[in-house]
């Protein structure tokens, strides 16, 4: 990461720490269907709030990474899947034909 990319991480943290530490007392009510919660923490609402969001927007990308996935591989342009570890590997013919005898001492 770059040096300027190193500054923004840091000012985005402390403006997130800012916002947590000046809003840790306040409170309020949340409603989600038939559950409610009364004098909940801003902060945590906010933060729960943020986390599901991340989480719904992983979850509705994997079939669309899937189909880009695809037509990678389909191009050539990614390499093939790795076999899945149900798949049982072909067998490969046994080595004892191609084996020699060590030679014998004879004196």
């Amino acid at each position: 990461m770059t040096r300027r990319g190193w500054i923004a991480l840091i000012a985005a943290a402390v403006l997130v720490a800012a916002f947590a530490y000046q809003n840790r007392l306040e409170r309020a009510a949340l409603g989600i269907g038939p559950l409610h919660f009364h004098a909940a923490s801003l902060v945590v609402i906010i933060l729960a709030a943020f986390l599901l969001g991340m989480g719904a927007m992983f979850l509705l990308s994997l079939p669309v990474d899937r189909r880009t996935r695809d037509l990678l591989r389909a191009h050539g342009l990614l390499h093939a899947a790795p076999p899945s570890r149900t798949q049982v590997p072909a067998e490969r013919p046994s080595p004892a034909h191609t084996q020699t005898d060590p030679p014998h001492a004879n004196s």
